[in-house]
C-alpha cells in the first residue's frame, strides 16, 4: 500500500507562508535600509508580532485547510480577505509602538510583492500537487456502497478527473455484476475494504436496506476509513443544503438561497429603497405628467394601470404599470399578443422599450416588489404554470423583480408555448439559488443595454 502525505500538506503550504513572510519583513528590511539595528528588542517584537498575526489570520479564514477538493479560486479569495486585514493589523502596529520601518511609499510595494509572492507559492504547490496523483501518487482507494444515478455521476467524476487523487474500485450493492462496475454484496463488505485497501467509502443512505444497515455500521467501525454519504434531495438544491444539530439529532436543513439570510436582504433591500428613489426623481415626476397629457388625447382613461399579481409567499398585491391598452374585459386573463390590437400607439413604444413597468418602482419602494427577481404573474397564470412546471413555486420565496435573469437571457413578454414559461422559471431558479448583489448590478447593466436596443418580444 503507497504511503499517502496529504497530511504534510497543509503543514508545507504554511511553511512557505512563513518563508516568504520573513524574507520580506525581515531580511528584506535588514539588507535594504540602513539599520544596524534592525533586530533590536523593538524591531524583534514587531517581527513576532507579523508572525502571530498571520498564523491567526490563516486559521480564521480557513486557508491552512488546504485538501485535494479545493480549488484555486477559494485559495485566490482566501488570501486576499488574509492581506487585506494584515494589513491593517499591520500598520495599527504603528499607531501603538513608535518603531522606524519602511517609508510609507515602500510599504505598499512590499505588500504588492509579498501577494504576488503568496499567490505565486500557492498556485505553484496547487499544481505540484495535481500532477503528483495525476501521475499516481498520493492516491486514495475508494468503494461506493449503493448503485444509484447519483452515486454513478460520483464515479465518472472519480474517473474522469485523476488529478484529485481517487482511484474507484468498485460498487457494492444487493447483487455482484462486474460489467456494471458492482465488485460484490453487502456481505462482501470487510473483505473488498481490505482487498482494495479502501480508504473512502461513499454511501447512498437510499440504497442500502434498512436491515443490513446496522451490519455495515459496525463493520465500518472496523476499519480506519472515512465514511461519506451521498444524499439524494431530490428537486432540492445542493447548494444551499446545511446539516445542523438538533440536540444529538443531525438534520439536513434547505436554505432557499443567499436571500435567506437577513445580512443578504437587508443589503438587496437598501439599494432597492436607493435605486427605487433616484428613478422616481428623476423619472417618473416628469414623464408621469407627459404621460397624463397623452392620455386626454386617447379617452383619458388614465396613466395608470393596477393588476392584482403574485408575490413572496404566494401573497397577493397590486403591480403598477403605465397604462398601454385601451380598457377591456380581458386585462386580467390575456396577455398582450403582437399585433394586439387593445395596445395604443403611445403603449406599443413603452411596451417595446419596458417603460410601462417604470411605476413598479412604486411597488419597490412599498416592499412589494425588488428591482431584481423573478417576474410577477397574473394570478390566473399563477395557478396555471404550477401545475405545469416543476419547482415554479420556488420563484416565491424571494420577492418579484422589475427585471430578471430570464428577461435579460431574453425570456419576457407573452408566454406562447411550455418551453417559454420553462425556461423563465429555469433562470428563477438559478437566480435565487445562485443570488449576489454582483448578479443583480450585472442584470440591472443588461436590462439597460436591452432597454436601449428594444425587444421584439416585448409587444
Amino acid at each position: 500500500m503507497p504511503l499517502k502525505y496529504s497530511r504534510y500538506i497543509p503543514l508545507v503550504s504554511l511553511t512557505g507562508d512563513f518563508i516568504i513572510l520573513n524574507l520580506l519583513f525581515v531580511v528584506a528590511f535588514c539588507l535594504t535600509q540602513d539599520a544596524p539595528d534592525c533586530f533590536s528588542p523593538w524591531h524583534m517584537l514587531f517581527y513576532i508580532y507579523l508572525n502571530i498575526c498571520w498564523a491567526v489570520l490563516v486559521v480564521v479564514f480557513g486557508a491552512h485547510t488546504i485538501n485535494r477538493n479545493t480549488h484555486k479560486k477559494s485559495i485566490l479569495f482566501a488570501y486576499i480577505k488574509i492581506i487585506v486585514f494584515f494589513f491593517f493589523l499591520f500598520l495599527m502596529y504603528f499607531q501603538v509602538v513608535p518603531l522606524a520601518y519602511y517609508a510609507r511609499d515602500d510599504i505598499g510595494f512590499l505588500f504588492v510583492v509579498f501577494f504576488a509572492l503568496l499567490i505565486g507559492w500557492k498556485f505553484s504547490l496547487y499544481y505540484a500537487f495535481l500532477y503528483y496523483r495525476k501521475w499516481g501518487f498520493n492516491y486514495k482507494n475508494v468503494l461506493i456502497l449503493g448503485d444509484t444515478q447519483r452515486t454513478r455521476e460520483l464515479k465518472n467524476y472519480f474517473m474522469t478527473n485523476k488529478w484529485h487523487g481517487y482511484r474507484f474500485a468498485g460498487f457494492i450493492d444487493e447483487k455482484a455484476n462486474p460489467e456494471l462496475d458492482v465488485i460484490g454484496h453487502w456481505g462482501q463488505l470487510k473483505e473488498l475494504i481490505a482487498k482494495h485497501h479502501v480508504d473512502e467509502i461513499y454511501i447512498a443512505l437510499q440504497r442500502v436496506p434498512y436491515k443490513v444497515f446496522q451490519g455495515i455500521s459496525t463493520t465500518l467501525a472496523d476499519f480506519p476509513v472515512r465514511v461519506r454519504i451521498v444524499p439524494d434531495l431530490g428537486n432540492f438544491s445542493y447548494k444551499t443544503a446545511e446539516l445542523i444539530q438538533y440536540g444529538t439529532i443531525p438534520v439536513v436543513q434547505i436554505h432557499q438561497g443567499p436571500l435567506s439570510y437577513w445580512y443578504n436582504r437587508l443589503l438587496k433591500r437598501t439599494f432597492d429603497v436607493v435605486f427605487s428613489l433616484i428613478i422616481m426623481v428623476f423619472i417618473l415626476s416628469w414623464m408621469t405628467p407627459v404621460l397624463y397629457f397623452l392620455s386626454l388625447f386617447n379617452k383619458n382613461e388614465g396613466v395608470f394601470f393596477r393588476q392584482k399579481r403574485t408575490c413572496i409567499d404566494g401573497g397577493v398585491f397590486y403591480c403598477l404599470k403605465y397604462r398601454t391598452m385601451r380598457k377591456n374585459i380581458d386585462a386580467d386573463r390575456t396577455q398582450a399578443l403582437p399585433n394586439d390590437t387593445r395596445v395604443t400607439k403611445v403603449g406599443r413604444f413603452l411596451r417595446r422599450f419596458s417603460l410601462d413597468e417604470l411605476p413598479q418602482f412604486v411597488n419597490v419602494l412599498r416592499g412589494e416588489m425588488s428591482v431584481v427577481g423573478p417576474r410577477p404573474h397574473m394570478l390566473k397564470h399563477t395557478e396555471e404554470y404550477r401545475k405545469l412546471v416543476n419547482r415554479f413555486m420556488l420563484r416565491h420565496t424571494v420577492k418579484p423583480g422589475i427585471t430578471g435573469l430570464a428577461q435579460v437571457n431574453g425570456y419576457r413578454g407573452p408566454i406562447i408555448n411550455k418551453a417559454d414559461i420553462r425556461n423563465r422559471v429555469k433562470y428563477d431558479v438559478k437566480y435565487i439559488e445562485n443570488w449576489s448583489f454582483n448578479m443583480d448590478v450585472k442584470i440591472i447593466l443588461l436590462t439597460i443595454w436591452v432597454i436601449i436596443k428594444g425587444q421584439i418580444q416585448a409587444v
